[in-house]
């Protein structure tokens, strides 16, 4: 079986990410869950290709990594991640918030390296992210 491989162009997202990043409870999950330790802030992705939108659609389908959010805010929300290789160097995990309204062309994503300044990419680069297999167990 083939690994699934999303492409989109690298954005700038609304800055959301570094406070999320940073919360103790989302912190400690993301290395519990994921074994990721995430740097300060997200990786934005736009899809803009019917390939990319069909291959996300198809995943978000799936149960994913839960992120439990421990409050009930009107800004606060559980998570599914899922566990990606962006361009073949950096272990990475989707964040999917499970909130109304987000952008079915959107994938934003955590890893343990600013990935900008690690690929030397900018806004608009096209970028590749390869799905992983679920860490075990699922939770």
């Amino acid at each position: 079986m083939s690994a699934t491989m999303i492409t989109g162009r690298l954005s700038t997202g609304i800055g959301q990410g570094k406070h999320f990043t940073s919360l103790d409870w989302a912190r400690r999950q993301f290395i519990e869950r994921l074994g990721i330790d995430p740097f300060p802030g997200t990786v934005n992705l736009t899809l803009e290709d019917a390939d990319a939108l069909a291959a996300w659609a198809a995943l978000k389908a799936t149960p994913g990594v839960r992120i439990d959010n421990p409050n009930d805010g009107p800004f606060d929300c559980d998570a599914r991640c899922y566990p990606v290789l962006i361009s073949g160097a950096i272990e990475a995990a989707i964040v999917l918030p499970e909130v109304d309204g987000y952008s079915p062309a959107a994938i934003e994503m955590i890893a343990p390296v600013g990935v900008r300044a690690a690929l030397g990419i900018a806004d608009g680069d096209r970028l590749d992210i390869e799905v992983r297999p679920l860490p075990l167990p699922l939770r």
